[in-house]
């Protein structure tokens, strides 16, 4: 994860050096930190009470709505 002191450094030196090397890294660093929330592994959310099992029968959640 990107710190507030990484992007800090690479402003710096973008500032110092006006090499477009860390201009481009600086750039990245802080879509990185802002778009930090979007890069851990989400889970599947079913929306409907069955599932597939590893087995490929599946499985239904819940209470019948027949009984």
């Amino acid at each position: 994860m990107t710190t507030q002191k990484e992007i800090d450094e690479a402003a710096n030196n973008w500032n110092k050096t006006k090499d477009p090397y860390y201009k481009d890294l600086w750039y990245k660093l802080v879509k990185e930190y802002a778009d930090g929330a979007n890069y851990f592994k989400r889970r599947t959310i079913s929306i409907n009470s069955c599932h597939k099992a590893d087995d490929g029968t599946y499985v239904f959640i819940g209470k019948s709505r027949l009984l």
